[in-house]
């Protein structure tokens, strides 16, 4: 049973500081609360400041540049936690410029229980008020593996109701070599509907998978894909199969090629014609 464990809250606001331009290695440290650090995305380059007390996080603001050596604020996410240390609550508001003000999005609640399960509720701000939107549970084992994950739908506007469960399988190296995804059916019964299998190569990476429909616990394989990779662990060829007339028929092949430090050049497609029996080449893609 899951078990709530508010005992504080420990929010502190980020305040609104100028930033400096950041060191050259990406670091920054003004004191001993607070530390500064680059942030890079594929929208752009964010500073990343979180506020420290004890051992916890308990606030995050990015600020994105605005100027030369100057910053505005962006995003900024706010913590509490209990009195283990787990964090059960976690709060993401947005700079409103004509406010001049942070505006709550997100809020996050966790709860734990004692067999290492934990019940995550996603709830928007509206007008003021907070309507939950999603929750989720999961089930971790001891080496920290998710092992379970469950999706809830909200029936009534306050009421959660179970919909789908996800079961996860690993092996000695916490590798995910099988997935099975049940749904609650109109029966009121739990029924699987994907089952996913993953094979890994002497290198621990990985080599196969292999999905397919999973209806009256009867599994059906539907599509494979290999993976073929360079001695520096570089993925170079990917071959899609789909299962026709009980066997494995070539479908998709990508290959990508990459320089000396890793970066990659370029991808090409090729498609299979059962027709002529070879790959013919779709398209090519630079990077």
């Amino acid at each position: 049973m899951m078990m709530k464990n508010f005992v504080f809250i420990i929010i502190i606001m980020a305040t609104m500081i100028a930033c400096a331009p950041p060191q050259e290695d990406g670091n920054a440290h003004h004191n001993l609360d607070t530390v500064t650090s680059v942030l890079k995305t594929d929208t752009g380059v964010f500073l990343k400041i979180s506020y420290l007390l004890d051992e916890f996080e308990t606030s995050m603001e990015l600020r994105r540049p605005r100027g030369e050596g100057e910053s505005e604020p962006f995003i900024r996410y706010a913590y509490g936690y209990d009195t283990t240390g787990h964090k059960i609550l976690s709060i993401c508001s947005a700079y409103n410029r004509q406010k001049d003000d942070y505006v709550h999005i997100t809020k996050e609640e966790l709860e734990y229980d004692d067999e290492g399960a934990t019940l995550s509720t996603v709830y928007v701000e509206r007008n003021g008020r907070w309507y939950p939107k999603e929750r989720n549970g999961r089930t971790l084992d001891a080496r920290g593996n998710v092992t379970a994950l469950e999706t809830y739908e909200l029936i009534g506007g306050s009421d959660w109701k179970i919909k789908t469960k996800t079961y996860y399988k690993y092996d000695n190296s916490n590798n995910v070599i099988e997935k099975t995804d049940f749904r609650y059916d109109e029966k009121g019964e739990w029924s699987p509907v994907e089952k996913v299998q993953r094979e890994y190569n002497k290198a621990k990476m990985l080599s196969e998978i292999i999905s397919g429909p999973a209806p009256n616990n009867q599994w059906s394989e539907k599509s494979k894909a290999e993976y073929e990779y360079d001695p520096s662990g570089q993925c170079t060829k990917q071959t899609s199969y789909i299962r026709k007339w009980n066997k494995w028929v070539n479908y998709v092949q990508t290959e990508y090629k990459f320089d000396g430090a890793g970066n990659m050049l370029e991808c090409n497609t090729y498609f299979w014609n059962e027709k002529n029996g070879r790959w013919v080449f779709q398209g090519k893609e630079e990077f």
